[in-house]
């Protein structure tokens, strides 16, 4: 699976799922900045900038690939729940993980959750 990400506004990040056979799901998510994730509680300043995932596509993301380089956003899904947040953007893999990886991050520690980093396309 492929997954990328373009800005569709200031406020909205798109994302698009190819998967091995060409099909390609398509969605889109309010931009969540760093700052309103609270790793420490586990929760968003604003959980209604989360938006719902069908089975199918969180199933799907579970096999996505992750860049090597460039600018990322990164996607946070609640596997159980199949709620999802755009988180970022950062300049790359690497900064994104270290965000991602304090040791106060309760996010981190749950098991039901998938982080993802989204290659961000540049703008046409």
């Amino acid at each position: 699976m492929i997954l990328k990400a373009r800005a569709t506004d200031e406020d909205h990040i798109c994302f698009l799922l190819t998967d091995s056979v060409g099909r390609q799901t398509e969605f889109v998510a309010a931009r969540v900045p760093p700052s309103d994730v609270q790793r420490s509680t586990g929760t968003f300043r604003d959980p209604d900038l989360l938006v719902d995932l069908t089975p199918a596509l969180v199933s799907a993301l579970l096999d996505a690939s992750e860049p090597e380089v460039g600018m990322v956003m990164t996607l946070i899904v609640h596997t159980v729940s199949r709620r999802a947040a755009a988180v970022g953007s950062f300049t790359d893999t690497a900064a994104a993980r270290v965000w991602w990886h304090q040791p106060y991050n309760r996010l981190a520690r749950d098991p039901d959750v998938l982080f993802l980093t989204v290659p961000v396309e540049a703008d046409a």
